[in-house]
C-alpha cells in the first residue's frame, strides 16, 4: 500500500489545476487520469472546438470580404492536415501540463480511480491511502432513447475528430456544444439542420442576444427548427431521421447525426457510497463553498460538484480545493461566473439577465449601445450585435450583462469585474476606452444609463 498526502482524481481542467496548486504549496500530490492530462476540455471538447473554430472562420471572412473588394477562390480543405494541425494545438498544450506537473512537483498515475474507504482508493489493482482527496472526474454527454452513441449518431468528441465532411448533418440540441459544431461544419460546406426541443435556441439566454446569433445561422445556410424534438432515425449512412417539427412529422435524410443535449456528472463506478460521500438526485456530488463533501478531508469540483460546466468554474474550485486541503482558508466567494457562446458572433454573458433580474424583485434599468453605431464593428462588417448592461435602478450597481459580437468572451471580464468590485455603471462609462474598439461600446452603453452616449440618442427620462 502506498501512503500519499493528497490525491486529485481526474486531470482535467479543474484537477490539473488543483495538482498544480498543492505543487505550488509544496504539498506531496498524485493526480490520477486514465486518458491524457487536460481531461475533455483540453482534448476533446473547448480547445479543439476553439481551433476549428478559428481556422474555418478563415473561411467566412473570405467570402465576407468580397463585399469590401477582395477575392479568394472557393477554400480547399486538407481534412487529414486540418486534422493533424488541431491535434498539435492541443499536443502543445498537453505538453505544457506535464512540464508544470514536473517542475511543481505533482506526479501523475495513468490509471482509473475507485474509493475502497473513506481514506483509500485503488488504481491499477494498487491500494493508496490518503489524507485529502480531490473528485475531479467530470461530465459525460447524455444519450436519448432512439439515439444511442455508435454508427451514424455522435458525440461532440468524434465531431472535433475531423475525418471527412459530411455533405448533411442533424444536429439533436441547439445549445453551445450543438451550436458551435454547428458553425464549424457549416463553413466547412455542410448542410447543417439543428432540431431544438424548447422554445428558442441557447435556452436560458436572453432572447435578443440569441436571435444576432441565428440570423447568422440562417444566413449560413444552417436550418433550425425550435419546439421540435428528433424521434428515431433509420439506416446506417446516410440514414432518415424522423422528428417532431412543432408537431408535425418530418423527415430529414443525413449522413451524420450529432447528440448534443447535455452532459451528466461522472459519479459513477467511483465507489463512493464505499466512502459514505454523498450525492443528489441528479448525480452530482454535493460539496459546501470550500468545495468539501460531506466526508471530512474529501473534495469535489468541477462538472461532478455542481452546475454550470465551465472549465473555468472548474479552476477556481481546483484552486479553492487545493488550498483549502493544505490547510488554508479558501472558499468560493465569487459573485458571477461569465459564459461565452463561441459562434459568429459570440455571445457572452455575465451575472443576472433581465429575466432573472426582474424575478428577483429588481427595479432595472437597461444600457444598450449597438454596433451599428461603433466604428471598429462597421470596419469589421459587423453590424447586428449589441452591448447591454443591466443596472439596479436604486443604487446604479451592475447586476449583469450582456454581449454579443465579435470577441465578445474577450470583453465580458471587465463586466465581471465590475460586478466583483461593485463597480456602476457611472464607474464604467467614466473610463476611458481605447478608439476604434469595440470595447467602446461597452462604455457607451453604461453612459446611455446616464443619457451621456454619444453616438446614439440617449434615452429619455
Amino acid at each position: 500500500m502506498i501512503e500519499v498526502e493528497n490525491v486529485v482524481i481526474g486531470g482535467g481542467p479543474g484537477g490539473y489545476v488543483a495538482g498544480i496548486r498543492l505543487g505550488q504549496l509544496m504539498r506531496e500530490v498524485f493526480v490520477i487520469e486514465k486518458k491524457r492530462l487536460g481531461g475533455v476540455c483540453l482534448n476533446e471538447g473547448c480547445i479543439p472546438t476553439k481551433a476549428l473554430l478559428s481556422a474555418t472562420e478563415t473561411i467566412h471572412m473570405a467570402r465576407k470580404f468580397r463585399n469590401a473588394g477582395i477575392y479568394f477562390e472557393e477554400p480547399r480543405v486538407d481534412v487529414e492536415k486540418l486534422n493533424s494541425w488541431k491535434s498539435t494545438v492541443v499536443d502543445r498544450l498537453v505538453k505544457g501540463v506535464e512540464f508544470l506537473f514536473k517542475h511543481n512537483g505533482v506526479e501523475w498515475i495513468n490509471g482509473e480511480a475507485r474509493f475502497i474507504g473513506r481514506d483509500r482508493i485503488i488504481v491499477n489493482d494498487e491500494e493508496i491511502k490518503f489524507r485529502n482527496a480531490i473528485i475531479a472526474t467530470g461530465s459525460s454527454p447524455i444519450e436519448i432513447p432512439g439515439f444511442k452513441f455508435g454508427g451514424p449518431v455522435i458525440s461532440s468528441s468524434e465531431a472535433l475528430n475531423v475525418r471527412e465532411i459530411p455533405e448533411r448533418m442533424f444536429v439533436i440540441g441547439g445549445g453551445v456544444i450543438g451550436l458551435e459544431v454547428a458553425t464549424i461544419y457549416s463553413r466547412l460546406g455542410t448542410k447543417v439542420i439543428v432540431v431544438e426541443l424548447m422554445e428558442q435556441i441557447l435556452p436560458g439566454i436572453d432572447r435578443d442576444l440569441v436571435k444576432v446569433v441565428e440570423k447568422k445561422l440562417k444566413a449560413m445556410g444552417v436550418e433550425i427548427y425550435t419546439s421540435s424534438k428528433a424521434i428515431g432515425y433509420e439506416g446506417t449512412g446516410p440514414v432518415r431521421v424522423k422528428a417532431l417539427i412543432k408537431g408535425e412529422e418530418k423527415t430529414f435524410e443525413v449522413d451524420k447525426i450529432l447528440l448534443s443535449v447535455g452532459r451528466r456528472p461522472n459519479s459513477q463506478n467511483l465507489g463512493l457510497e464505499t466512502a459514505g460521500i454523498e450525492t443528489d438526485e441528479r448525480g452530482f456530488i454535493k460539496v459546501n463553498e470550500a468545495m468539501e463533501t460531506n466526508v471530512p478531508g474529501i473534495f469535489a469540483i468541477g462538472d461532478v460538484a455542481r452546475m454550470p460546466m465551465l472549465a473555468h468554474k472548474a479552476h477556481r474550485e481546483g484552486i479553492i480545493a487545493a488550498e483549502k486541503a493544505a490547510g488554508e482558508d479558501s472558499s468560493f466567494v465569487n459573485r458571477v461566473i461569465p459564459g461565452v457562446v463561441y459562434t459568429m458572433p459570440e455571445i457572452a454573458t455575465v451575472g443576472l439577465s433581465e429575466r432573472e433580474a426582474r424575478s428577483r424583485g429588481f427595479g432595472i434599468v437597461v444600457g444598450r449601445f449597438p454596433l451599428a453605431a461603433n466604428g471598429r464593428a462597421i470596419g469589421m462588417m459587423e453590424y447586428d450585435g449589441f452591448v447591454k448592461i443591466i443596472v439596479d435602478m436604486g443604487t446604479d450597481t451592475i447586476l449583469g450583462a450582456g454581449i454579443v459580437a465579435p470577441h465578445a468572451g474577450e470583453l465580458i471580464s471587465e463586466l465581471a469585474f465590475a460586478i466583483e468590485m461593485d463597480a456602476t455603471s457611472f464607474d464604467v462609462g467614466f473610463t476611458i476606452h481605447p478608439h476604434p474598439t469595440i470595447s467602446e461600446a461597452i462604455m457607451e452603453a453604461a453612459e446611455f444609463i446616464h443619457g451621456r452616449a454619444i453616438h446614439i440618442v440617449n434615452r429619455s427620462g
